[in-house]
């Protein structure tokens, strides 16, 4: 069941963590294209979403 669930989080959360790490690129004027963040680290870009989604709540938290 753990595994079944880590797989479906990951899938879901990995595109927006791609478009989250590929805006921060721009930023920087890198080249990648976003099929290139995409198919690197699925992990890697779960984490950020799971990161930015945690500071997006808990900023909400703070203001109200």
């Amino acid at each position: 069941m753990e595994i079944i669930f880590e797989t479906i989080i990951i899938l879901i959360l990995r595109y927006p963590g791609a478009g989250i790490r590929w805006l921060i690129s721009r930023l920087w004027k890198s080249d990648k294209k976003f099929n290139e963040f995409l198919k690197e680290d699925a992990f890697i870009n779960g984490v950020v979403s799971l990161l930015i989604i945690a500071a997006i709540v808990f900023g909400i938290n703070k203001i109200i």
